[in-house]
């Protein structure tokens, strides 16, 4: 499975998704859209020229702004666990 969080630092979700991703034995990438230039461009692709997050890539899947009673779903829906 092939995990991958945008956010950015500070950021109340972005900190609590992470927070819960490090608790876990899962592989993640992280990327700052607010560091990582190519991280920013593709958020702009998939927000229509704006750079919005959380985004969450779950192998094929791609979930926009998730909040956090839908990434807890995603989360239980992928048997993880803190």
């Amino acid at each position: 499975m092939k995990i991958v969080l945008y956010g950015r630092q500070g950021h109340s979700y972005t900190v609590a998704f992470k927070n819960f991703l490090n608790s876990t034995d899962e592989d993640y990438v992280y990327k700052d859209v607010a560091k990582d230039a190519e991280a920013r461009e593709h958020s702009k692709k998939l927000y229509g020229g704006v750079v919005k997050y959380p985004t969450l890539f779950v192998d094929d899947q791609v979930y926009l702004t998730p909040t956090t009673e839908e990434f807890n779903k995603i989360m239980q829906d992928l048997k993880l666990r803190a």
